[in-house]
């Protein structure tokens, strides 16, 4: 059987001050970037497809000049580079990119979510059965996961990243457009010092 599930999970490359830039302000560069790279580490240790979960996964990395980086870094793994000058440009861009290169049903999250699991991943493509779009709300007001069976660009644009609204403002974009939607459960990302003492 030809496997039509692609998840994407969107990684950056742990270079002091170019990731966990709330939490460096608190902890220092070096040391949010290591802990960024243990996360991305766990997270992608936790959501590798066994033989049962029905799904592929393609690791976009951001930059893309820096694939090599990234092969030495997590080897085995199958790569894409993001593409596009804010976050909702590149994650609609890997919806398509894996609805185009032969995904039915596609998920995307990012990879500082610690408890994200492959059951997690697994349960929202079954929810895809039954509803357009899946979200998994993030507990500061954001998400943690998208999925869907067709790109849907109005979720990703005019949305206020990294603030409280975006979960909200996504919702109230799908009830305006008439699609289903279904919601998983609530996870934490780690973006502050306060989200680190509760995964510590």
């Amino acid at each position: 059987m030809i496997n039509k599930n692609f998840y994407g999970i969107m990684i950056k490359y742990p270079e002091p001050g170019r990731v966990k830039t709330r939490l460096a302000r608190e902890i220092g560069e070096f040391r949010a970037s290591e802990i960024y790279r243990h996360i991305a580490e766990q997270v992608l240790r936790n959501t590798a497809p066994s033989e049962d979960d029905h799904y592929r996964r393609i690791i976009f990395i951001d930059p893309p000049e820096r694939e090599a980086e990234f092969r030495d870094w997590l080897p085995g793994e199958q790569f894409a580079g993001q593409q596009g000058s804010e976050l909702g440009e590149r994650m609609d861009n890997v919806i398509r990119h894996l609805l185009t290169t032969g995904g039915e049903k596609a998920v995307i999250t990012g990879s500082d979510i610690p408890k994200l699991s492959r059951d997690i991943v697994m349960q929202a493509f079954m929810e895809l059965d039954h509803a357009d779009i899946i979200i998994g709300p993030a507990a500061d007001g954001g998400y943690y996961l998208i999925g869907m069976k067709a790109p849907a660009p109005e979720l990703f644009h005019e949305i206020a990243w990294s603030t409280k609204d975006v979960f909200p403002e996504t919702v109230r974009i799908l009830k305006q457009s008439g699609k289903s939607y279904g919601v998983l459960p609530i996870l934490s990302d780690l973006d502050t010092i306060e989200d680190l003492k509760q995964h510590s």
